[in-house]
């Protein structure tokens, strides 16, 4: 079993010192982030972390911004472990929204003990680059651009998280969240586009 996350959550941006497994630690089942005894909640180390051979952390792209961390031990699936799908079609029938839930910066900029929740809009490239063409920067043919550009969005320390769309009852996994821009004040700029890895390409 493996578990889908960003290629720069383990491999440091602009260096060339990546995360080893035994530096990583996954909580599976959890929720509040203060509480270690939770029901339902696994800890567990990954056997081994697999970067896509494309990932550059040298570039300002994000592309192929893809990390699979390998679980060291099965998961029985229950009410709080449940697997997601991938995404199966280049085609998004009636579907313009994704769910992403993380723990990234709120408006005051401190991270999250509990996850929030927030429903974004996909955006198409020529949108999100006529919007900020510095996004264009960040971007490549394996991303995609959302958000609502309104003042809410994902933030610092939501990166690794999925996007995730419900159709015809079924959770997929859509994209995982990548980068946004920032203001001059190192907040995130959640007045723009945020970039997702696609996964849909890597597939």
């Amino acid at each position: 079993m493996s578990y889908q996350s960003a290629a720069h959550c383990v491999y440091f941006k602009h260096s060339r010192r990546k995360l080893l497994a035994r530096d990583v630690f996954i909580i599976i089942g959890g929720h509040d982030l203060e509480q270690r005894h939770e029901v339902g909640r696994i800890t567990q180390s990954p056997l081994k972390i697999h970067v896509h051979p494309d990932w550059n952390p040298s570039v300002d792209s994000y592309d192929a911004d893809l990390a699979t961390l390998q679980l060291e031990h099965p998961l029985t699936f229950n009410s709080f472990i449940q697997p997601i799908c991938l995404w199966e079609t280049y085609n998004d029938p009636g579907v313009s929204k994704g769910i992403v839930i993380g723990y990234g910066r709120n408006e005051t900029q401190d991270l999250q003990k509990i996850p929030r929740k927030i429903e974004i809009p996909l955006q198409t490239q020529d949108e999100c680059f006529l919007s900020k063409p510095a996004l264009a920067e960040l971007s490549s043919k394996r991303t995609f651009c959302a958000g609502s550009a309104n003042g809410s969005g994902v933030c610092v320390g939501d990166s690794g998280g999925g996007m995730f769309i419900k159709f015809n009852g079924v959770y997929y996994l859509r994209g995982i969240v990548s980068s946004s821009l920032l203001r001059d004040d190192d907040s995130c700029d959640v007045d723009n586009y945020a970039i997702f890895t696609n996964v849909l390409k890597f597939k």
